[in-house]
């Protein structure tokens, strides 16, 4: 009787060792696992979470490039009342002219701009647009995929409004965007600004595109 009480403490004894043996032989798959996570989460978080696309461009810089233009071409920068840049109605040639100013147009390739429109136009007629929309503000930080998508628009004040937060430009939603940038081109027409006609249509070119998209 006695033998079997010690051979069941023993054998108690040994289970517990061999549980507390097997607990340590899984501590360094437990630390590699969370160290794994460690490292990985920083990666899903910048590749998987934030949002990279529809980044848009210093807004500052392009108005003060235009302002040097203005100045290069022989006008009074500090006039208010001067012609932004079009080249024959077309919105891409038309943003070539500050190309020097500038020193690089790559970031032209996500913007539409529309010739004919003068400093002291209304200021909120739309100079400038990123061709889709965003989850940016502006080219800070980049937003979350959680954050909803709008408009960015870049108006001929280049101020930002109250509730649309923006680096000089407004932050819109879809409609409102279509309806500024409808209300300019028939702004552009009715004033017969040169080479309205081009404008009118490459730009409701693309709002047309925009309607079929959403069908």
């Amino acid at each position: 009787m006695h033998k079997t009480r010690v051979t069941l403490t023993h054998m108690k004894t040994s289970t517990s060792a061999l549980t507390v043996v097997r607990r340590f032989k899984r501590w360094p798959w437990v630390l590699a696992s969370a160290l794994a996570l460690l490292l990985l989460a920083p990666l899903v978080y910048y590749f998987l979470i934030l949002d990279w696309h529809g980044r848009p461009y210093c807004h500052k810089q392009i108005m003060l490039s235009l302002k040097v233009w203005m100045d290069d071409e022989g006008k009074n920068m500090n006039s208010g009342t001067n012609a932004f840049p079009n080249v024959g109605g077309v919105g891409k040639d038309s943003m070539e002219a500050i190309h020097e100013e500038m020193g690089t147009m790559d970031w032209a390739k996500n913007y539409r701009y529309v010739p004919g429109l003068h400093e002291d136009d209304p200021g909120r007629l739309v100079l400038m647009y990123v061709a889709q929309p965003t989850r940016w503000t502006w080219h800070g930080p980049p937003p979350t995929i959680f954050k909803d998508k709008k408009w960015i628009i870049v108006p001929v004040d280049f101020e930002s409004q109250p509730g649309r937060p923006g680096e000089c430009s407004e932050r819109i939603s879809e409609e409102e965007f279509k309806i500024r940038l409808r209300g300019t081109l028939e702004f552009v027409r009715t004033n017969a600004r040169p080479n309205w006609q081009q404008v009118v249509a490459e730009h409701t070119a693309f709002l047309n595109e925009l309607e079929r998209g959403r069908k």
